[in-house]
């Protein structure tokens, strides 16, 4: 088995000064979302021996510092930067963005798509896009600090689903949300693992 550490970041979550709770539709709130997400995957990877670390303050930037730091303190690792939120705008796809700067970021994001897609056949599309300054450029500045780092560290801007899509709504229970942390796990063992 690779040594693998999951970064999971919280985000919109902890930012200094603000009550961010990120996307609202349906009655709820994207971060209630993805901390049930962000459980469930935490759960799954330690379960499998792995290390998980949960970021949930300070601006991206900060946060991309630390898991670049934790990167550069364990070369025996791989690490996995994972951006996490959930989408709203009506969206008929689910979609992993990875910086357009980093070859093991597409495949990082390949990964998690492909257990993403395999635990939710009922989303019409998942979709793995390269983020930019000028491409999904929200989804790229989620990220885009994790380039800096050491060669064992790629990040991914995870959007599983869109809070406002009914037909993506068995996704968003708490059934749902347990099998999305899970396939996030499995995305990021299988990248592991093809690095090991």
């Amino acid at each position: 088995m690779s040594l693998l550490t999951v970064i999971l970041d919280y985000q919109h979550f902890g930012k200094p000064g603000k009550n961010d709770k990120g996307a609202f539709a349906n009655g709820k709130h994207e971060t209630d979302l993805t901390w049930k997400y962000i459980e469930a995957a935490k759960a799954e990877l330690k379960s499998k021996g792995h290390r998980v670390v949960v970021l949930k303050s300070g601006y991206y930037g900060t946060r991309h510092r630390r898991a670049i730091a934790l990167a550069g303190n364990n070369p025996e690792r791989m690490h996995a930067y994972i951006a996490c939120h959930v989408n709203a705008g009506g969206g008929d796809y689910s979609v992993c963005l990875y910086d357009h700067r980093s070859k093991n970021g597409i495949e990082l994001a390949d990964d998690v798509r492909t257990e993403l897609g395999k635990a939710f056949p009922q989303i019409r599309r998942h979709l793995t896009k390269p983020a930019s300054p000028v491409a999904w450029t929200n989804g790229f500045n989620t990220i885009k600090g994790v380039f800096a780092g050491p060669s064992n560290l790629s990040g991914v801007c995870f959007e599983p689903a869109f809070i406002d899509n009914l037909k993506h709504q068995s996704c968003l229970t708490p059934d749902g949300l347990e099998r999305m942390g899970r396939a996030l796990a499995a995305g990021c063992i299988a990248w592991s693992n093809d690095h090991g």
